[in-house]
């Protein structure tokens, strides 16, 4: 006789008196079994902190990604829900055309509100990224979404996106703060370089900005003219889209 390996036997001698069995809860139905796209939504819903975490902020329309990660570093806005989004539509419409924010608008918007960028490159840049968190700044990235969620370089485009990069995890992994469904995650050094990487591929346009507190006295005017010349070697292509999609469509940035 065959004996199941995963399945107990006993002598004659061991057996015990039979135990009243209760009955075992119904198997569920086959169409209420979750997905494959149920378990991938779930996964990326444990993946990050949920929508509207007081820290980050989310940005109220597809395109306005540059406006939000502004208002979130700014020392003048407020942050409730209200007062956020009028300050990224001020912003919006003050310095971009409401189609996405490139490099240059983006450093005008951050001057604005007395943050100045210190340095601007066309990578993610990891050895300015690290010495700069030390010094209590970040990096502004600008990424391809799609490399960027997925890890994977599938050669088709998601959206050209700005994020912010403000520490490092206990594991040496950076942490990310994303408006565009106001959450904070950690991905690698490597991912983030790949997704600036095929920023570049897809959009012709990426890398990251060093950023930290202008100097109080600072001549507004001055400040925004020199913030937006060191943005030069990350090209003149809008950030603005809010997510990667599930079905890598491509989508215009």
């Amino acid at each position: 006789m065959r004996v199941n390996r995963f399945q107990s036997t006993a002598r004659p001698s061991e057996t015990r008196a039979q135990q009243e069995v209760r009955p075992s809860a119904p198997t569920p139905a086959a169409d209420s079994l979750p997905t494959e796209l149920d378990c991938l939504k779930g996964y990326f819903a444990d993946s990050f902190e949920p929508a509207g975490a007081p820290e980050v902020l989310r940005q109220t329309k597809e395109v306005n990604c540059g406006a939000a990660v502004v208002t979130m570093l700014s020392q003048k806005a407020g942050k409730d829900p209200v007062s956020a989004a009028q300050h990224m539509d001020t912003l919006e419409s003050r310095f971009t055309d409401g189609r996405g924010t490139d490099p240059k608008e983006l450093a005008r918007m951050l001057a604005f509100e007395g943050i100045e960028v210190k340095k601007g490159t066309a990578n993610f840049d990891m050895s300015s990224v690290n010495d700069a968190l030390a010094r209590g700044e970040k990096a502004v990235v600008q990424v391809d979404t799609n490399r960027l969620a997925t890890g994977v370089d599938t050669k088709v485009a998601g959206d050209s996106h700005w994020i912010v990069v403000d520490g490092k995890d206990d594991q040496g992994n950076y942490v990310v703060k994303d408006t565009g469904n106001g959450s904070k995650y950690a991905v690698s050094g490597q991912q983030l370089a790949d997704s600036v990487g095929s920023a570049w591929e897809l959009h012709r346009g990426g890398g990251m900005l060093v950023v930290g507190d202008a100097a109080k006295d600072a001549d507004a005017n001055a400040l925004a003219e020199q913030s937006a010349q060191r943005t030069e070697a990350l090209g003149n292509t809008d950030g603005g889209g809010s997510r990667a999609r599930l079905s890598f469509g491509r989508e215009s940035s």
